[in-house]
């Protein structure tokens, strides 16, 4: 199992959600916020959403902005 905190840039709440390492190494990981309930990408190894496969790290580098670990 992993755990993902992160803070929504709709809503700006912060929130934790656990995720099976299979689903982000090998499927597609899409999280609710629970306070907008907006869906957010933050594992896409299936090329549902993008023509690559995608992490919320290949994300994040993208912004320019740090991630932690």
């Amino acid at each position: 199992q992993l755990l993902i905190g992160f803070t929504c840039e709709v809503c700006k709440e912060r929130s934790h959600h656990v995720m099976s390492k299979l689903a982000y190494t090998k499927g597609v990981v899409l999280i609710e916020c629970p306070g907008c309930k907006n869906r957010h990408l933050i594992a896409d190894n299936l090329g549902w959403f993008r023509d690559t496969s995608t992490t919320v790290e290949d994300l994040v580098k993208e912004k320019g902005e740090a991630i932690r670990k």
